[in-house]
């Protein structure tokens, strides 16, 4: 019983750790044929799995040093949807994306921690540094029994807009400095949708129309997003209007505040 208290422990700590500004909880939207390393990875069984936030697989156990609380399995991979977690809604930026397979759109945020997007999904990867490149090598739906190539990301159309505000100011101007200026951006957020849009592709975003709304209305948004996930209808009421005019507003930033 300590043994599986310290995994659950860990496990906690781990959905936690990169949700950023993300919502926990929005699994009703993940499909059923989810994501996982089959049912033993790099000789390590499968040994549990948790719907919350969606389905995520935990493989091989774990044992807790002497007098700490919990530990982190070697392997576990978590199932989200990619408007809940994409790699412009989270607060925490990836210091490297890169593609996977084909086409799935990895987002590194420590080394033993990345994201894959992949269609509509975000798969979200936990390994041991020395696992994480075969865990990237075996991630599948479950359906398939052996690894294929990876779609690229479907994000909401408030993402793939925000990522238009920095490829049209590209076209404008020639230094990265000045395009942060003219979206008001910081350089590594503008350094990152870049990257991002140049691995998508040119025809990913040919027919998203520019944002209308300044960065700076974005993030009002964003903010009034979050605060209306824990009680919306109080959030309302603070802001006198009506629910139904409140999720019209946070509506606009879909996918950008993990509210989906």
């Amino acid at each position: 019983m300590p043994g599986r208290i310290a995994l659950f422990v860990a496990l906690c700590a781990l959905l936690l750790a990169m949700v950023g500004g993300s919502r926990v909880g929005a699994a009703s939207q993940v499909p059923a044929d989810q994501y996982w390393l089959g049912p033993y990875f790099a000789g390590l069984r499968l040994t549990g799995t948790t719907d919350y936030p969606g389905r995520a697989f935990i493989y091989g156990d774990c044992e807790p040093p002497e007098g700490e609380g919990g530990c982190s399995p070697p392997a576990q991979i978590q199932n989200w949807s990619s408007c809940d977690r994409n790699p412009i809604g989270l607060d925490r930026l990836p210091y490297r994306v890169f593609l996977v397979r084909g086409g799935g759109l990895a987002a590194e945020y420590e080394r033993t921690g990345v994201d894959v997007g992949i269609g509509s999904r975000t798969v979200a990867v936990f390994a041991e540094f020395e696992l994480m490149g075969a865990a990237l090598r075996e991630i599948r739906p479950q359906s398939d029994s052996v690894p294929q190539s990876l779609a690229p990301p479907v994000y909401p159309m408030p993402v793939l807009r925000e990522l238009k505000r920095v490829t049209v100011a590209e076209k404008r101007f020639d230094q990265i400095g000045t395009i942060a200026r003219a979206v008001k951006l910081p350089l590594a957020e503008v350094r990152l949708r870049l990257r991002i849009a140049e691995l998508l592709g040119p025809d990913t975003l040919a027919g998203v129309p520019p944002p209308r709304m300044s960065t700076a209305t974005v993030e009002r948004l964003r903010q009034l997003s979050f605060r209306a996930q824990f009680n919306p209808a109080r959030t309302a009421r603070e802001h006198g209007i009506s629910k139904a005019a409140l999720q019209t507003k946070i509506d606009r930033v879909r996918g950008l505040a993990g509210d989906c």
